[in-house]
């Protein structure tokens, strides 16, 4: 699209939360703008020209962005980006205005975007965010070009919280491979002490064989009471199970390489239907 200058006038970005999406919008910006020398025949921001520092630090009067105000994108949003965009652009080759959480629309703001969208403004194009695109009025859909994120692979995103996020080599492996693909929920974990939180689940599962119905009745109040955690916790018990239910057979493929030894033992005594079930 870049290199054949053919952008279309709005693009839909859809996949799982933190997989990238608003990083690609605005990446996009700043490439339909850069003005170092390759940037129309590679279709690539240099991020060092003007254009490029000011998009990425959210400082270019052409780039707009709209987010949730609360739990909702409001109609008086839209309406103000739309006057913006009556307007001509003041600097930019190519207006951007990116609308994230664009599912969070209610109806109202909805029906104002998609008045835009049949008489696009000119050297503009718009870029929308959402999980889905069942989350949204299947009129904005079909004026928009989709394109799917996948969750970012698990080698790679081990990486970027390595290399950009300061997680030691086992951390980044072992929240990458919970985190899903995405970086906002390894983040997230982080900052919740996920890797004191998974000793101590995994230590729980690693003896809730032998105890009895009020331990783990106890286990189970518990861990009702941090709501915010509770994903992840189901997310750790269930690569548990699921690394009891591999280890017999495929030892190398287990997730919580650092806890094989627990992992290998209670594989040895455990039923695969059991495990299945779980």
């Amino acid at each position: 699209l870049l290199t054949s200058r053919s952008i279309p006038h709005s693009l839909l970005f859809t996949g799982i939360d933190g997989g990238g999406k608003r990083t690609a919008a605005t990446a996009f910006a700043m490439a339909c703008n850069c003005t170092g020398a390759h940037a129309e025949e590679r279709g690539e921001a240099c991020g060092e020209c003007t254009a490029c520092r000011k998009i990425a630090a959210d400082r270019h009067p052409d780039v707009l962005r709209v987010a949730p105000s609360g739990l909702q994108i409001k109609i008086d949003q839209i309406r103000s980006l739309c006057q913006s965009l009556a307007m001509k652009p003041y600097e930019a080759r190519m207006r951007v205005a990116i609308v994230a959480e664009a599912h969070r629309m209610n109806p109202a703001a909805g029906n104002a975007l998609l008045k835009m969208l049949e008489e696009p403004p000119d050297r503009t194009v718009l870029i929308l965010t959402a999980p889905q695109t069942a989350d949204l009025l299947p009129t904005i859909v079909s004026r928009c070009q989709h394109v799917r994120f996948k969750p970012i692979a698990r080698r790679h995103l081990a990486a970027m919280l390595a290399a950009a996020y300061g997680f030691s080599p086992e951390d980044a492996r072992l929240t990458a491979t919970l985190a899903n693909g995405s970086v906002t929920r390894a983040l997230a974990m982080q900052r919740r002490g996920w890797v004191q939180r998974r000793k101590w689940v995994l230590s729980e599962m690693a003896g809730l064989a032998e105890r009895p119905t009020t331990a783990i009745l106890a286990l189970a109040e518990k861990s009702s009471q941090a709501k915010e955690d509770i994903a992840e916790m189901l997310d750790l018990m269930a690569a548990w199970v699921r690394d009891v239910a591999v280890a017999r057979y495929c030892p190398d493929r287990i997730i919580h390489q650092d806890w094989a030894g627990p992992i290998l033992d209670a594989s040895r005594c455990s039923d695969l239907d059991d495990l299945v079930r779980a």
